[in-house]
């Protein structure tokens, strides 16, 4: 594992502020052991590769799991899956004018582009209602490998027993984000996964991901079960507005 630090940003004439992304090139063999420690990959390369960074990274450890839903049904018609790998083809779907609606009808900054590259550790899941070319949803998902010693075919991302399985963005054009989320989920618990990634947990948007069975965070030195610490971080994550607060963060009384 090579690691690589970007140096954003820095204060030290008013405040102590540091602002500076960790990331690593990791090798094949090294992947499950990268997700042990808290590292997912970035979804665009840097610097003509692809790396993996460091973040409040959440997951569920499917030992633990149960689906939260006896159907996977909308207004009682049944909600159907296809998976796709990751390329080119997928536009053809419509899924980037799906994700450019969800994000605007969800008011969310729409600087991220999932369809900007693909590995070959990425797929997509897509939803339908009815016949499959009526699609209502999709997910970008990213695979993780064993070890070489304990996964004999290193060379490909084949679907059964992974080390994890990343739920990198969703969108859909009906609300059922929590029902599409347990059947990605319920897929990986089928396919032999180990734990289900979520992605970063930050902000309120993310105090969702603590509802689930077996639901951990990465502190940076361990993952946790603590919810309700999790879920007090992300509540305080949104009311830092300015490079003050955050520079004086050690020194800010939590609301409970």
């Amino acid at each position: 594992m090579e690691l690589l630090f970007d140096h954003t940003l820095g204060k030290q004439e008013q405040q102590d502020l540091v602002i500076c992304r960790p990331m690593a090139i990791v090798d094949q063999d090294e992947e499950a052991e990268a997700l042990d420690k808290g590292w997912l990959a970035l979804d665009h390369p840097v610097l003509g590769r692809e790396v993996f960074y460091q973040s409040r990274s959440t997951r569920i450890n499917l030992d633990l799991y149960r689906s939260r839903y006896k159907e996977h049904t909308y207004n009682g018609e049944e909600i159907g899956y296809k998976i796709i790998d990751a390329s080119e083809m997928v536009k053809l779907l419509s899924l980037p004018s799906i994700y450019r609606q969800y994000m605007k009808r969800k008011n969310f900054g729409a600087d991220y582009d999932p369809f900007g590259h693909y590995h070959k550790r990425d797929q997509f899941m897509v939803f339908y209602i009815g016949t499959a070319d009526n699609i209502v949803g999709f997910t970008k998902q990213k695979k993780y490998r064993w070890q070489e010693e304990n996964y004999s075919t290193i060379d490909t991302y084949d679907s059964k027993d992974l080390a994890g399985v990343e739920s990198v963005i969703h969108a859909n054009t009906i609300p059922i984000s929590d029902i599409t989320l347990d059947m990605e989920i319920d897929w990986a618990h089928n396919n032999y996964v180990s734990y289900f990634y979520m992605g970063s947990g930050y902000e309120t948007s993310s105090e969702y991901k603590a509802n689930y069975r077996g639901f951990e965070w990465w502190t940076g030195t361990q993952w946790s079960t603590n919810k309700k610490e999790y879920r007090r971080l992300c509540r305080r994550d949104s009311r830092i507005d300015s490079l003050r607060d955050l520079g004086n963060l050690s020194l800010i009384r939590d609301k409970t």
